[in-house]
């Protein structure tokens, strides 16, 4: 095993590492230092660290034992336990000669040179920390052999050298060197979102950390020299946990689905967790529906006209009806033939109730699609890149193979559809299933011409794959009518539509449905039909959708004749005002005629759904939601989300539904700003010249 001890290279750095030193830096100035403690910022000072050039770990090495008598060992990562301890204790500190790449400029996982000395080296001018640093030090050197030792003194250092607080005039400022380092956990303090604990050696014991993610609490000191009495009871409280069982309710030797993971990129869970944490900022990134139409009282007396109706229907009594929709139901649902008559009324898609699986939402209709057509092996999923990341996410979970196929203004690019079946078909394995939002497309936009549609129901029958249809976004449409559904033009019974009453109704409801009708040749030549295989499938998972919202649902379609459109006219025409105000909104904030920084920013009018995308003149990234929403109160959604493999890296996607006319353009002024700050670095209002009332 080769020294983890090296000699700093100089020449091994190239200019493109020095640039990336430097941006660290200015990255560092922007930042501003009014949140950290005065030992660092002292101990700063008198380093005097180049800004400009990657530093000689020799140089600041006789720099600081000029100080404070500590020295630095240039080493080539992380160092074992025992010689690290045993470093600190002779007053020697380890530092990374690696520099990290010029993308993971926000967060390296691996140490580097630029954390090691901007974060540590300027608290080791401070006596008091160091008299701290190396008394623990002399007692984690007995420890090191018990793991269990090891991990909760791994903890002590965590919460103070690379997570701690200190309290100065009233405020918490930062002392350890991961927080000063990172805007996201400077972002994730200032916003509140994180506890502050005052400092207590035993709930630091018993708190673990994840380096990969942002801290959910933090711990206070006074002062360092309460973080030096700490020593005096260190090893008897060590002990005290160490006599303790392990209760740590973790399940050993049992691992979880290989594609949950760090490779997995929780894009909802990171948008939720800053809108969360910044919650008076302007959220353009949920396409959900306007709350203001949801008439959730009205719907639930809709259960009472679903119940009569099924009295007359069938004769029963009021009690036997309840209580057989409160029973365990039909796995393929029970409002079938209503909302076959919806379908026929709505979409001019002619089913049976036979040909209907209603299920939980439409997610779950994507799942049973996926999971009754598709073999892991050998079958193939193309959707839209970029697309929904609803299912592409789902077939990465689950191991299926999902290929994306490049879209542009309308839609799905044919040609690049027919290139990718057939290179597929070639390879041994087989497109079996398309995925596609042939309406306003999330995240894009864009719209299939009817032309389109027609061809890419014959490429279906060519290439012998299924389409599935989200309509999702079929009704909401600002045009005089709206398109056609691939359904409904479908003779060669090749679609699976997939609809939701969550956009038309309310989401809460969960109320989906997979449409078939198509019969299929399985691998024994037997001819079944689709729809009823899928509904095994569904058994297995959920069994039935709720008889409640069923009966909800049911009573809402014949009190308005199966025709919602009529009724929800009122909130179509609320979107469309919606998107008419966010268009005339971005025309004024970004007028490159009175903003020279707007020049060559461009951005879709989309004619239906919730959804305009639009072109940044710089890089967008997870950074860039944190800076957006914490210095300019605006959260938006990176277009790079929505590709499978790279793509829309300066793309940004905007939702406009469940906005005011004010917060829609308040949202749209600071959006202007934050784009002015990322292009000139000026920060402010904005200047507006011209007479620029909407």
């Amino acid at each position: 095993m080769s020294s983890p001890f090296v000699t700093q290279d100089d020449s091994l750095y190239q200019e493109a590492d020095h640039h990336t030193w430097s941006q660290l830096f200015q990255k560092q100035n922007q930042l501003g230092n009014e949140h950290l403690a005065s030992a660092y910022l002292e101990g700063y000072e008198k380093l005097r660290l180049d800004d400009r050039r990657i530093v000689r770990i020799e140089d600041i090495s006789r720099r600081l034992e000029a100080i404070s008598g500590w020295t630095l060992v240039p080493v080539s990562g992380l160092i074992p336990t025992r010689d690290f301890f045993y470093m600190l204790i002779n007053k020697k500190y380890p530092v990374t000669v690696y520099i990290r790449q010029p993308h993971e400029l926000d967060f390296s996982e691996q140490p580097d040179i630029f954390h090691d000395v901007y974060g540590h080296l300027p608290l080791l001018t401070n006596e008091k920390f160091t008299r701290f640093l190396t008394s623990y030090s002399i007692i984690a050197l007995k420890y090191v052999n018990n793991d269990r030792a090891v991990d909760f003194l791994g903890r002590l250092y965590w919460f103070t050298y690379e997570m701690g607080l200190i309290m100065e005039n009233g405020e918490s400022k930062a002392y350890g060197g991961a927080i000063i380092t990172s805007s996201e956990e400077r972002a994730n303090i200032a916003s509140g979102a994180a506890p502050v604990y005052p400092f207590s050696l035993d709930q630091v014991m018993n708190t673990p950390y994840n380096p990969y993610k942002l801290q959910q609490q933090y711990f206070v000191i006074n002062s360092f020299d309460e973080l030096f009495n700490v020593i005096e009871g260190l090893e008897e409280k060590l002990i005290d946990h160490l006599l303790l069982p392990e209760q740590d309710n973790v399940v050993r030797n049992f691992s979880l689905n290989d594609h949950i993971g760090r490779e997995f990129n929780d894009v909802i869970g990171f948008l939720n967790d800053t809108q969360f944490k910044y919650p008076d900022a302007v959220s353009f990134v949920a396409g959900q529906p306007d709350e203001r139409f949801f008439d959730i009282e009205d719907h639930i007396a809709s259960f009472d006209t679903y119940v009569r109706y099924r009295m007359e229907k069938t004769g029963g009594s009021r009690n036997e009806v309840i209580n057989r929709i409160g029973q365990y139901g039909k796995t393929k649902g029970f409002i079938n033939d209503l909302v076959a008559e919806y379908l026929k009324v709505e979409e001019d898609i002619k089913v049976t109730g036979e040909d209907i699986l209603m299920t939980v939402g439409a997610q779950e209709a994507f799942g049973i699609v996926v999971g009754t057509l598709c073999q892991q092996e050998k079958d193939v999923v193309l959707v839209e890149d970029p697309g929904y990341i609803g299912v592409s996410a789902f077939a990465k979970v689950f191991n299926y193979n999902i290929a994306g196929v490049g879209t542009d203004e309308e839609g799905i690019d044919l040609k690049l559809l027919r290139d990718k079946i057939l290179t597929i078909n070639g390879s041994g394995k087989r497109v079996k299933l398309l995925y596609v939002i042939p309406d306003y497309q999330n995240p894009s936009g864009s719209c299939m011409p009817i032309g389109n549609r027609l061809k890419l129901l014959e490429m279906a029958q060519q290439y012998n794959f299924l389409i599935l249809e989200d309509s999702v976004y079929n009704s909401f449409t600002y045009a005089q009518k709206k398109n056609p559904t691939l359904k409904s033009l479908d003779r060669y019974g090749r679609v699976l539509y997939v609809g939701s009453f969550s956009k038309s109704l309310f989401p809460g409801l969960r109320m989906g449905m997979i449409v078939g009708g198509q019969r299929v040749e399985n691998h024994r030549g037997d001819r079944v039909s689709l729809i009823d295989e899928m509904t095994k499938v569904k058994a297995q998972m959920t069994n039935n959708t709720s008889g409640i919202t069923q009966a909800m649902l049911g009573g809402v379609l014949l009190a308005k004749n199966f025709r919602l459109s009529e009724w929800n006219r009122s909130k179509f025409e609320s979107y469309k005002m919606k998107r008419d105000h966010m268009l005339a909104s971005l025309d004024k904030y970004f007028n490159p005629q009175e903003h020279d920084w707007a020049a060559g920013i461009r951005w879709t009018r989309p004619e239906g759904g919730f959804f305009i995308k639009m072109s940044m003149p710089f890089e967008v990234d997870d950074q860039s939601v944190v800076d957006s929403a914490s210095r300019f109160n605006v959260i938006f959604s990176p277009m790079r989300y929505f590709y499978l493999k790279g793509g829309g890296e300066n793309e940004i996607r905007l939702t406009f539904s469940n906005l005011s006319r004010d917060m829609i353009e308040k949202g749209v002024k600071q959006l202007a700003q934050f784009v002015r700050w990322n292009v000139t670095g000026i920060k402010g209002p904005l200047p507006l010249t011209a007479d620029t009332t909407i």
